[in-house]
């Protein structure tokens, strides 16, 4: 989500670190290209996003997020609904998230099988004034049917007056199947965020590199995971 899955889990754990509270918040976005892990969800084109977050002054959060998505990825749907759940708050000097995500795709009406996919992950992350450093792994029995995959990403973000400037790296690991094909990958950004009027504004430059000629996902040449650079507007409610 750009808002992504990653910002929201952060952001309710960012949340949760401040004086007890339940909270019901929403957000809406507009961007030129949903990237996900290095890869355009949308063909490279424009996406209307928005979600809805409950957290609890427990620590606990759900969540349920949705944008449109290119469908001849999901066997025919142009909706990615995604529910959440975890848990976030701070351990010692960290602060810590783990949680459940399912990516839902409706009204799928072609392919063998369905590509709903759940993914389970953990993160820590800490706040160190100058920067914020957090680092996440995921884990998913069968991602998008492609097999067994893990998925780590690093991020940092350095805040600049009124700006926020962003750097991370992620490296997808599917366990390869009995055709040998490999479609592990990594994927890497720079972007830079402000505020302003009470608009969220990014612009992000996404990439990827390690991908195997007989990845499924990514591959040389494979227009979806192109260098590109991306706008995004939104909106928190």
């Amino acid at each position: 989500m750009k808002l992504n899955k990653l910002m929201i889990a952060m952001g309710v754990t960012t949340l949760l670190a401040g004086p007890a509270m339940a909270e019901i918040s929403g957000n809406v976005a507009l961007t030129s290209n949903y990237m996900f892990r290095g890869v355009s969800q949308n063909d490279n084109s424009w996406a209307i996003q928005g979600g809805l977050d409950y957290a609890h002054d427990s620590g606990f959060y759900i969540g349920l997020w949705g944008s449109n998505v290119d469908d001849s990825f999901y066997n025919g749907s142009s909706l990615e609904l995604d529910t959440y759940a975890g848990w976030g708050g701070d351990v010692g000097p960290v602060s810590l998230d783990v949680g459940f995500l399912r990516y839902n795709y409706p009204d799928q009406t072609g392919g063998t099988s369905e590509v709903d996919t759940d993914e389970y992950h953990i993160g820590v992350s800490k706040d160190f004034g100058v920067a914020s450093v957090g680092f996440t792994a995921y884990y998913s029995p069968d991602w998008f049917n492609l097999g067994d995959g893990q998925y780590y990403h690093l991020g940092v973000d350095v805040p600049v007056s009124s700006f926020t400037l962003s750097a991370a790296y992620g490296m997808t690991r599917i366990d390869e199947n009995a055709a040998g094909v490999d479609d592990d990958y990594n994927d890497y950004s720079i972007g830079v965020s402000t505020e302003y009027m009470g608009l969220g504004f990014a612009l992000t430059y996404v990439g990827v590199d390690g991908e195997s000629s007989t990845g499924r996902i990514c591959a040389p040449g494979v227009a979806v995971c192109n260098e590109t650079v991306t706008f995004t507007v939104s909106k928190s409610l």
